[in-house]
């Protein structure tokens, strides 16, 4: 009954919606994990569940969950996503039309800009369902058996259905956990980056810096970074259905750099080339080549017997592997290489990299032009998901199914939070598309929020 009921409300949503017309493009979105706070599991879709890294990809199938006195937050174009203590969340849509998430237990904290107002978003709760449908904050809690369902809504508009109505609007209070996600305002410069609707380019902006290139466009450059820094050399790999072998990058603003684009060296520097428009569904788990042969690795003849390596390389401007240009591959000589155990493991390869391949070897040995077919390995205990048990939520009277109704429209007044003046408003809506199994998950990223501020 309460999927027929959220079904009902759904449409009854997307009906009022299609007066301002709504985009076709319903392309696969894919956003990140943007903070993590104490201990916070991550599962990837068909996965099994593992310590939560900061960068890993959110798409469909993608769940969270937070242990008590834990917190963490998910970013996409137009949203972000904060889960409270105890809490858990799984994504069940992410598209260019909508983004569903389904609160199993626990509390979400959201805040709503103008792109993400520009699709259906969907919260369902174990007895109902909450459709937000303009820009601004909003405190959703699912309930249990002691406490029912709450939504505060502290700037914008929501539709209840599937069973909720105004009964279970409250009024918007702030306390530490709205406080904490909050006062994460953006601090962009729109004029001087590509409008890219993917995840995690917004980081960049307090990373790095925009400049014009005559060959390549707009090119990023980031600051901070060791002399003999290079892409694809701080961070781990994840083995994380349903894309395979991913680079989760250590560094705060690393999403977006590692999974679009590429990369190249402009006047003795690294610079992050965008290049020709794309959106979320040309997300790469990484834009690297990788060295040797598939199923072994890279032979290491400056060590006698050593196992092979694992090998990679950033992709450059107009590079893909197998465009029959292997040997003009312009960032080959930048490649990274890790013990296969490292690899297979997620370690850290900043901690681990090999020094006995002599930079000929890099220069000769073929690029693998099919799946680097290498398993993950077990590292440490193994974590797995309990089986939940059904709760139940205490409600005040069965309802009929219902169409969705506005139930709560609000417009916040200025607000000061954190030395930062930021008034939120309501407006209609409009057309727009948005853009592991590895059982050991190393701290090397796990960052508070006030590190990993900066958007998308």
């Amino acid at each position: 009954m309460k999927t027929l009921e959220l079904l009902l409300g759904s449409l009854v949503f997307m009906g009022l919606a299609a007066g301002v017309g709504r985009a076709a493009d319903n392309a696969a979105g894919v956003g990140r994990v943007s903070a993590v706070v104490g201990p916070v599991q991550y599962q990837s879709t068909g996965g099994g569940w593992a310590d939560a890294l900061v960068n890993e990809p959110v798409a469909v199938g993608t769940s969270l969950r937070a242990a008590q006195g834990a917190e963490a937050e998910l970013r996409g174009p137009g949203v972000h996503i904060a889960l409270a203590p105890a809490s858990e969340l799984r994504v069940l849509r992410f598209d260019g039309d909508a983004l569903q998430i389904d609160v199993l237990t626990g509390r979400i904290g959201i805040h709503l800009d103008a792109a993400g107002a520009a699709k259906t978003l969907e919260i369902d709760l174990p007895h109902g369902g909450v459709w937000l449908a303009a820009p601004g904050d909003y405190d959703i809690a699912a309930g249990d058996a002691q406490v029912p369902a709450a939504v505060q809504v502290f700037a914008g508009k929501a539709r209840l259905g599937g069973g909720l109505d105004d009964r279970y609007i409250v009024a918007a209070a702030a306390d530490a956990f709205s406080d904490w996600w909050r006062s994460q305002d953006d601090n962009t410069d729109l004029a001087a980056r590509p409008q890219l609707e993917i995840a995690g380019v917004a980081a960049l902006d307090a990373a790095g810096r925009w400049e014009p290139n005559a060959q390549y466009g707009r090119v990023w450059f980031p600051s901070d970074i060791a002399a003999d820094w290079t892409p694809y050399r701080d961070g781990a790999w994840r083995f994380l259905p349903p894309w395979g072998w991913t680079w989760i990058d250590a560094a705060p603003w690393g999403f977006a750099p590692s999974h679009y684009g590429r990369w190249a060296r402009i006047d003795d520097r690294w610079g992050w080339i965008p290049g020709a428009p794309f959106d979320a569904a040309d997300y790469s788990p990484a834009v690297v080549a990788f060295l040797g042969t598939a199923g072994i690795g890279l032979s290491r003849p400056g060590d006698f017997n050593a196992p092979p390596a694992i090998a990679w390389f950033p992709l450059g401007p107009g590079e893909a592997v197998g465009d029959g240009n292997e040997a003009n591959y312009q960032n080959r000589r930048f490649a990274t290489a890790v013990p296969r155990a490292v690899f297979a493991s997620g370690l850290s390869v900043a901690n681990a990299l090999v020094d006995d391949v002599p930079t000929q070897r890099f220069a000769d040995a073929p690029v693998i032009l099919r799946a680097l077919d290498i398993p993950p390995v077990a590292f440490g205990a193994v974590v797995t998901a309990a089986p939940r048990k059904p709760v139940a939520v205490a409600v005040a009277a069965p309802m009929p199914a219902r169409k969705a109704v506005v139930v709560a429209q609000r417009v916040a007044p200025a607000r000061d939070v954190g030395k930062r003046l930021r008034l939120a408003t309501a407006v209609a809506l409009r057309s727009r598309p948005l853009a592991s199994t590895s059982a050991f998950h190393p701290g090397h990223n796990r960052q508070h929020l006030a590190a990993t501020r900066g958007g998308a």
